[in-house]
């Protein structure tokens, strides 16, 4: 039976055995009494745990606490990780944790939605003027600024009382551990990453009970002119921009964590 950390540990304690050293430091500074070991939950030895790993007491090593490998965050995330609230993640189901997305682009820590929603990128025709319009697929799929796009399209559409449902929905979006403003509208090049790790993103989706991709058509942040944006197949990968801005296709909001 896995040990649940959080009981044992409450909030905040996992982190403690990450940072001893700031910790002791500071009780060092204030002269403060550090609390004892068994009231931070290490009570047990090396010996005690097995095949388990260990986390060690900061103020007496010899004092531990058991954890099952599975519940230990990833060093480095992975494509295909679940993405938890306190921004840790792991390629198993944690169940002390809530998870809030997966990862699908390792080296900039981007991470997709668990939901998704159907919806209009605007409901009448404009260009966003500090938009750059993207007229070529290969100049679509460089876009990776979907954070920067969606600021620019939230900042344009409510200076001027315009309607944008795509860029608001994923504006808007929150979990347990992020805030509105968090998530944003990824950019084509973004959206192709993810349509690439389509097969790995499911599987990890399908763990945690989130909307799994099909063959849907999926908004992008990535602007073509007054009428039109780019949005993608994750049925066959095809770049399209033929429904105009206010026909209904789906969003899946972007973090980066």
């Amino acid at each position: 039976m896995k040990t649940n950390l959080k009981n044992i540990f409450g909030a905040g304690l996992f982190a403690l055995a990450f940072s001893v050293g700031a910790t002791a430091a500071a009780a060092a500074e204030s002269c403060a009494v550090p609390p004892s070991c068994d009231s931070l939950g290490y009570t047990k030895t090396a010996s005690d745990c097995q095949d388990m790993s260990t986390l060690k007491c900061p103020f007496d090593t010899s004092k531990v606490f058991c954890v099952s490998a599975d519940e230990l965050p990833s060093s480095n995330c992975a494509i295909g990780d679940i993405l938890y609230s306190d921004k840790t993640c792991n390629a198993n189901v944690v169940a002390s944790k809530k998870p809030i997305g997966v990862v699908f682009d390792s080296t900039n820590r981007l991470a997709i939605a668990l939901n998704t929603s159907l919806m209009k990128w605007s409901t009448e025709y404009f260009d966003i003027p500090n938009l750059t319009n993207i007229t070529s697929s290969s100049a679509a799929t460089a876009d990776w600024q979907g954070k920067g796009n969606t600021a620019t399209i939230i900042s344009y559409c409510k200076a001027n009382s315009k309607s944008c449902p795509a860029a608001e929905y994923a504006n808007s979006y929150t979990t347990d551990g992020t805030n509105a403003g968090d998530w944003y509208l990824p950019a084509m090049g973004e959206l192709n990453a993810i349509y690439g790790n389509k097969g790995t993103l499911n599987t990890a989706l399908s763990k945690i009970g989130g909307v799994l991709f099909g063959d849907e058509y999926i908004w992008s942040s990535s602007e073509v002119s007054y009428n039109y944006a780019w949005y993608q197949s994750f049925d066959n990968g095809n770049l399209y921009y033929g429904d105009g801005k206010n026909d209904y296709n789906y969003v899946r909001p972007v973090l980066a964590f």
